[in-house]
């Protein structure tokens, strides 16, 4: 998630407001299967580029912590605790 943002229908005698996200998507490598040797999943940029998207904040169902693996590369961490964060960081 890039950002937070919210848009307000002037126009609209109700004035409707759109409460959205800037996501960036991530393709998973593998086919989205935990790696044998690390029990992670990796995810990577899309090759196209086209990996922003604007989506209703409703949508979005949380964020994950990725770490940094190779260039374009993500390791997607699901178990993350304070002693692994303070020892990657």
């Amino acid at each position: 998630m890039l950002a937070l943002f919210k848009i307000r229908n002037v126009l609209s005698g109700a004035g409707d407001v759109h409460r959205l996200a800037l996501v960036r998507i991530l393709d998973p490598v593998s086919a989205g299967r935990f790696s044998r040797g690390s029990g992670y999943i990796r995810v990577r940029k899309r090759p196209n580029g086209r990996d922003m998207r604007i989506v209703s904040i409703g949508a979005v169902i949380g964020q994950v912590h990725v770490i940094t693996s190779g260039e374009r590369q993500w390791i997607v961490n699901h178990r993350i605790d304070l002693s692994t964060f303070n020892e990657i960081y």
